[in-house]
């Protein structure tokens, strides 16, 4: 991964950015992951769980957290995010949940919270993209109680996601030779899968065990125009497409939103992707 876009995915304004079209676009797929997530473990918590969600974006996660501790009669959620448009969406969406809920700007990779704190630690999508996850595996773990749960979700590797393979494809075979040497290898490729994960988390932040689910989903966009304008604010393809100049930038457009076209059928068609 180049400098500039381990970069950007350590920087708050990037997030900020891109807040307002991941919480339209991409939300309907990571809040059904979000609270499966919850789901896995909820069994498993104290009848009052303190529960901290590590990178909420939008919320989804610590909704769900939230409704959980509504339903159970007690119990609180602290929300953290390097983003403060994301905080923000998120304190919006707890608004109306009558739960004991906090919403923080906070950098995961260095939490600063009091130790053995938590019964579970989450984190949707979001650890798995830090620049420094063993910081963060380390970070989550200290704050939790013992006997505590951490549960986190990755993006699985092209070979076994068409949502990634869909943009990966069409977009590495358009950009520019030059920023393809050396041959770009996302910061995260060490964990897309279930043994490269467990080895990392269980090296850095042992936990008594562990297990792994596979959850898939369908994401639905409104056309092809919407993921691209997705792929753009996204801090990861954003970062990549972002060093084109633009006679570069208008050809990796074009192809992408081809190779949209040809899975949705048209330009105005909606584009699902498994």
């Amino acid at each position: 991964m180049s400098t500039q876009m381990r970069d950007a995915l350590s920087t708050a304004d990037v997030w900020d950015a891109h807040a307002s079209d991941y919480a339209q676009l991409f939300t309907p797929l990571t809040g059904y992951v979000a609270r499966s997530m919850v789901s896995i473990v909820e069994e498993r918590l104290p009848t009052a769980p303190n529960i901290l969600d590590v990178a909420c974006g939008p919320g989804e996660l610590s909704v769900a957290a939230a409704k959980l501790c509504a339903e159970l009669g007690g119990g609180s959620v602290l929300a953290t995010d390097i983003s403060p448009a994301m905080v923000a969406l998120t304190k919006r969406a707890l608004s109306s949940i009558d739960a004991n809920t906090r919403c923080e700007v906070r950098d995961g990779q260095a939490l600063d919270l009091d130790h053995a704190t938590f019964d579970a630690a989450f984190s949707c999508f979001g650890i798995f993209l830090f620049p420094d996850r063993r910081a963060a595996w380390r970070s989550a773990v200290d704050a939790l109680r013992p006997g505590g749960h951490l549960v986190t979700s990755v993006w699985r590797g092209p070979e076994h996601n068409e949502l990634a393979r869909a943009q990966t494809e069409p977009l590495m075979s358009a950009l520019p030779k030059r920023l393809m040497d050396p041959p770009l290898r996302p910061l995260w490729a060490e964990i897309t899968t279930a043994e490269g994960l467990l080895q990392e988390v269980m090296e850095t932040a042992p936990l008594e065990d562990a297990e792994t689910h596979i959850i898939d989903a369908t994401l639905a966009l409104p056309s092809p125009d919407a993921m691209w304008r997705g792929m753009i604010g996204n801090p990861v393809t954003g970062a990549l497409i972002g060093q084109c100049d633009p006679v570069e930038k208008d050809a990796v457009k074009h192809a992408v939103l081809a190779a949209f076209m040809e899975r949705s059928g048209g330009a105005n068609r909606p584009l699902l992707l498994n």
